[in-house]
């Protein structure tokens, strides 16, 4: 019975074909989740979200204008790690994440410097990284 020969190029194919499905699976697996939109009529009085069965209560201090900072806060009680970016809806706007740091009273903290929208628009949203889970607020800017 003579042996079996397969060509010389199969190995690598295969090789290669499984590398495929691993980093295919990863990305899936690994895929980020949409923001969940919740509403805010006022990003300056404060609002609140229940996230994943914890109440969170999100605002900014001192009025909210492009390119003057201002203090976005989070009370997330048992939270690790918060971070915030911010987009309108259609319209890229560039890099601009923020990681918020506890203070000793427990609020997450960080200044914030918005960008100037070159159509001339003040209408944002607030993502929000809440150990994972996001969420999304809807605010706008004083001209």
């Amino acid at each position: 019975m003579a042996g079996l020969s397969l060509p010389r190029w199969l190995f690598p194919v295969l090789i290669i074909s499984l590398i495929g499905v691993v980093v295919g699976l990863n990305h899936y697996l690994h895929r980020e989740q949409p923001a969940v939109e919740v509403p805010c009529s006022d990003l300056s009085a404060g609002c609140s979200a229940d996230i994943g069965g914890h109440r969170i209560v999100f605002g900014a201090h001192g009025p909210i204008r492009v390119l003057k900072p201002f203090e976005l806060w989070v009370k997330a009680p048992g939270a690790r790690q918060i971070q915030a970016s911010f987009a309108m809806k259609g319209m890229d706007m560039g890099f601009n994440l923020y990681t918020l740091r506890p203070g000793p009273d427990g609020v997450f903290r960080v200044r914030v410097t918005l960008p100037v929208c070159v159509s001339g628009r003040h209408d944002w949203f607030v993502v929000l990284d809440v150990d994972g889970k996001k969420f999304s607020a809807p605010f706008v800017t004083q001209p």
